[in-house]
């Protein structure tokens, strides 16, 4: 019987690439030098560098690099093509460039007479390396001829230089100024000295990790004088480049596993005795050993002395798939956890289990918040015609829609109580003070679970027959934002009028209104200045946000368009003057950007200031987000006083009529992503699930036709099988394992260790009014919760709360006791010391779209973000029942309301009888009712299994056993020996 263990490469950052064979070669022309790779002479691509660097040492290679691909030469390193370089010695005659001689490329020191070492060598850019992946050098030496003397101080380089770390800027379209100071990789330029005659046929090898796809390999030489040094062979593979024996096409590997040694697995999708678990399979901890192949695979993490910062393969923080196999038929598929490394008196193993899917879903969705979704395309502008059209499903959105989910219906506004401040009017009928009480967006619950599931590069996909149901699609999750910034719509224009007098009296002689400027940058305060004859001129109202000379941006996207038009004067015109302005945007984080500045003179040709004046204009848009500002700045740089001249009274006639400033600031601002992230963006993505999955008891299944799809449906539909019948297929009993069974060994006991109370709930919002009304007047029950009562069992003893975290239970009521049609979720906060109620940031609520729905009367919504009042008799209910009032038979019927909360409980008048289908009779008491049937029993027994019946067998399967039916809640399963099955007799 064999086992196998194969493992499949990482998705990223592991050794995906390392283990398809063969490694390709990345040198171009290396293993045979011709005269196609330099000229005849040698001189093809070949340049000399300066003569002023240094001699002798590793910095000479670099700074010839550095000199070499910054001075505009003309020979850039190419791909693919040999380029030789040579510097210069300090003292003397330059070295001779490389040449090409019998298929071998000669590296040459300086010529006769010169006594100082200095540098040839060879580059060639590489292309398509893996950044972060780890290749090999190997340089092969042919000839080394000793021209006329011994060799004393020869060295050889051999390395890699990145292109990002200012070694190679400047070279095919890349920019910047290289350091000469900036190092080469680690390690790469460690010289191999001595380089003799002896070392003619020596194989050099050096290891580099790629930190772009175009790094450049060099070899160089540190020759001296009438040395000949001959290179026969380049190449660059992958460290772990050629043939690994066991390597699949698809580039799995299969491990090397212990003699004999059998991997245990426990199977399982749910433990059945334990009401908040779902556990899903895995394997017991075991053991490989450190074979050359599995140390390859796990890239030698054992080695203490290797740094895991890129360079190793295998990175143990990642997610591997992995396949378990039993003579050819698969087992397990889902991932391997790398736990730890043993080493015990010199032999080292690698410790590992296996999991299985869903488990590693939790994994995964744990690290991520809905703040990594993308949501930009649910965009749009938040008035009252939009609310509107969302209750029918046709609300227009602001951008394009890229996920393929979305709909019309997608963002829903129901009529919501978020902060219960009404009036009553004069007609009796209720009127908002604002949209943003009523109306804030919920999103429907199955468009965020198809986003979470096709997030850029997520593993995993669903299927479920449940989540495509329409009552699972009327549901919808509310986006409150908290207190952040309501959504604005506006345009306004106005205007600065001609600067008045910052003097009192005006100047003389020319009675001159001025804002004096001084040697530091001053705000202009244009709301304090008048025109002399005319007074206060600005025009400007609230949504400007303009104060002391400040525009204060009062949401988000607000555009300022701004055209300007002012004269700089000198007060004394005899005297030439030099002024500075700008116009200086800030956000909100302190980031400044000035716009339109400039520096300008004046001519002091004229005792007449209109004849001094220099003309500061222009135009500009600017784009700020909330507490940005926009600020007109000025200063004197230089000669006698100056000002922003407001009117030439010489003639007591306005030199300058019309603004000096006309500004226009718009708002077209949408309920954003931004927006919408803003309180439910730190809400986690498993956790929002995880709520899911407990409220409605799903079971999430491995999918054996495709182990990265997640099966998710409702215990009930998964477990709860049909009794009829006269067949075993008839009765959905999927196999009879009554030959299989070992009747040596039986062990059949009762459930002992269930709890006496298990209460389903909600989280609690301490600071929702209506829920602890609701507490107060009713002995401490929690709304929407249910106790399960199993006191009649008398041994049994304990408490467990299930609990839908994060999300909280909605009381439903009408707005006010007069309005009883109008009966909406309420969801405030209220401050008893003073009386006053608020929107407060509360947990999420799941809510059920009940449609639009008519009133007898009117309710009036205010003018807001440039749209209308208007007086409106229809609005869309959202609510905790399928439908309000609500529908209720007995015994249920399949067209009875549904509650998505937990329990039974009194519902306000008007709204009907409290559904016994609510989230524990419907999918929870199924299960509670095999769990604490006195007939249930659970019966342990060895199982002859193989691997077959293993891998066929699906774990909602029920089993058949002399005459009984049994659901199996745990397979122990061990290669070559009788399986431990735990069943669970059903009543």
């Amino acid at each position: 019987m064999s086992v196998q263990l194969e493992v499949l490469p990482q998705n990223y950052q592991g050794f995906l690439a390392q283990y398809y064979p063969p490694s390709p070669e990345y040198v171009t022309n290396g293993e045979q030098f011709n005269t196609g790779v330099f000229n005849g002479s040698g001189n093809v691509n070949s340049v000399t560098v300066s003569s002023s660097l240094s001699t002798g040492a590793l910095p000479t290679i670099q700074a010839a690099l550095v000199a070499l691909n910054v001075v505009n030469i003309g020979y850039p390193i190419l791909y693919g093509s040999w380029m030789a370089f040579r510097n210069a010695s300090g003292t003397g005659t330059f070295p001779n460039y490389p040449v090409v001689n019998s298929g071998q490329v000669f590296l040459k020191g300086p010529g006769s007479g010169d006594g100082n070492p200095s540098i040839s060598g060879i580059a060639q850019r590489l292309g398509n390396l893996t950044v972060g992946t780890e290749y090999t050098i190997t340089v092969t030496i042919g000839t080394v001829v000793a021209v006329g003397g011994a060799p004393i101080n020869n060295k050889l380089y051999i390395g890699c230089t990145n292109g990002n770390n200012d070694v190679i800027n400047g070279v095919n379209g890349m920019t910047g100024t290289p350091l000469a100071t900036s190092p080469f990789a680690p390690g790469a330029y460690t010289p191999i000295t001595p380089i003799t005659a002896s070392t003619s046929g020596q194989v050099y090898t050096r290891q580099f990790v790629a930190e772009t796809t175009n790094d450049v390999l060099v070899i160089a030489a540190q020759l001296d004088n009438n040395i000949n040094l001959g290179i026969e062979t380049v190449s660059v593979i992958y460290s772990h480049g050629g043939q690994l024996s066991g390597v699949l096409g698809d580039g799995t590997v299969i491990c090397d596993l212990y003699e004999d040694e059998d991997i245990p697995l426990s199977l399982s999708v749910d433990d059945f005795k334990n009401v908040a678990e779902k556990v899903q399979s895995y394997s017991k901890a075991f053991s490989l050993p450190a074979t050359k192949r599995n140390s390859r695979i796990f890239d030698h993490v054992f080695e203490i002395t290797r740094s895991a910062q890129g360079n190793l393969q295998f990175n143990p923080y990642i997610k591997t798939q992995c396949r378990l196999k039993e003579d050819g038929i698969v087992l397990f598929e889902g991932y391997l956890r790398l736990i730890d490394i043993q080493d015990k008196q010199g032999e080292v193993s690698f410790n590992v289990n296996l999991y299985s899917e869903a488990v590693a879903l939790a994994d995964i969705l744990k690290e991520r918040k809905f703040a990594d979704l993308d949501l930009s395309e649910l965009d749009h502008a938040y008035n009252r015609t939009n609310i509107q059209f969302s209750w029918s499903g046709s609300l227009p959105y602001t951008n394009t829609g890229t996920s393929g989910f979305r709909d019309g219906g997608t963002v829903r506004y129901p009529f919501c109580d978020w902060e219960h401040q009404y009036v009553v009017q004069s007609n009796g009928n209720p009127k908002l003070l604002n949209l943003e009480g009523t109306f804030r967006p919920f999103i429907n619950v199955k468009y965020l679970i198809d986003r979470i599931f096709n997030q850029p590069n997520f593993p995993f996909s669903y299927t479920s027959a449940f989540l495509n149901t329409s009552d699972f699609g009327n549901l919808f999750m509310d986006f409150n934002w908290g207190d952040a910034t309501t959504p604005a719509v506006f345009s306004s224009s106005g205007g600065l009028g001609m600067i008045g007098s910052a003097l009192s009296p005006p100047q003389t002689p020319f009675n001159i209104t001025y804002f004096p400027l001084t040697t530091s940058y001053q705000t202009v305060d244009f709301n304090e200045l008048a025109d002399y004859f005319n007074g206060p001129q600005t025009t400007l109202n609230s949504v400007f946000g303009y104060s002391g000379g400040t525009f204060t941006a009062i949401t988000d996207n607000q555009v300022y368009n701004v055209i300007y038009d002012m004269n700089f004067f000198v007060v004394n015109s005899a005297f030439v003057s030099t002024f500075t302005a700008k116009w200086v945007h800030t956000t909100a984080g302190g980031v400044v950007t000035n716009i339109h500045s400039g520096t300008f003179s004046t001519s002091g040709s004229s005792v007449l200031p209109q004849n001094n004046n220099n003309v500061y204009e222009g135009y500009f848009q600017v784009n700020l987000n909330t507490g940005d500002t926009l600020e007109f700045k000025a200063k004197k740089v230089s000669g006698q006083d100056m000002g922003i001249q407001g009117a030439d009274t010489s003639n007591f006639t306005p030199l300058y009529t019309g603004n000096l400033v006309s500004i226009t600031t718009s708002a077209n601002n949408t309920v954003s992503a931004t927006l919408l992230q803003t309180l439910r963006g730190e809400l986690g993505q498993w956790e929002f699930l995880k709520g899911l999955i407990t409220m409605f008891n799903l079971i999430t299944i491995p999918d054996k036709s495709d182990p990265s799809n997640v099966l998710i449906e409702p215990y009930k539909d998964v477990f709860v099988q049909n009794t009829s019948g006269t067949t075993l297929a008839s009765r959905g009993i999927a196999r009879d394992w009554t030959e299989k069974v070992s009747v040596e060994e039986m062990k059949l006991t009762p459930l002992t260790d269930l709890n006496k109370t298990t209460t389903f709930k909600f989280v609690e919002d301490d600071d929702d009014y209506a829920f602890n009304v609701y507490k107060r007047d009713n002995g401490g029950a929690l709304f929407g919760s249910k106790v399960y009562d199993a006191s009649g069992f008398t041994i049994l003893e304990g408490e467990e709360e299930i609990v839908a975290e994060p999300f909280a239970a909605t009381f439903c009521k009408p707005l006010m006791s007069q309005f009883s049609d109008l009966i909406v979720p309420t969801i405030y906060s209220y401050n008893s010391t003073d009386g006053t109620s608020s929107a407060f940031e509360n947990s999420p609520r799941i809510l059920y779209m009940n449609g639009i729905k008519n009133l007898p009367f009117s309710y009036k919504i205010p003018s807001q973000n440039d749209v209308s009042q208007a007086d409106v008799t229809q609005f869309l209910q959202f609510s905790h029942l399928s439908s309000v009032p609500t529908i209720v038979n007995s015994p249920p019927l399949s067209g009875d309301t549904r509650d998505f909360h937990f329990g039974e409980h009194q519902l306000v008048s008007g709204m009907g009888m409290s559904p016994v289908l609510n989230l524990f009779g419907k999918y929870w008491l199924p299960y509670l009712g095999e769990l604490y049937n006195s007939d249930t029993r659970v019966m342990t027994v060895k199982v002859n299994l193989s691997a077959t019946d293993v891998s066929t067998f699906d774990m909602y399967d029920t089993v058949f056993i002399k005459n009984r039916e049994f659901r199996v809640n745990k397979i122990d399963y061990k290669p070559n020996d009788l399986s431990t099955v735990e069943f669970i007799l059903i009543p």
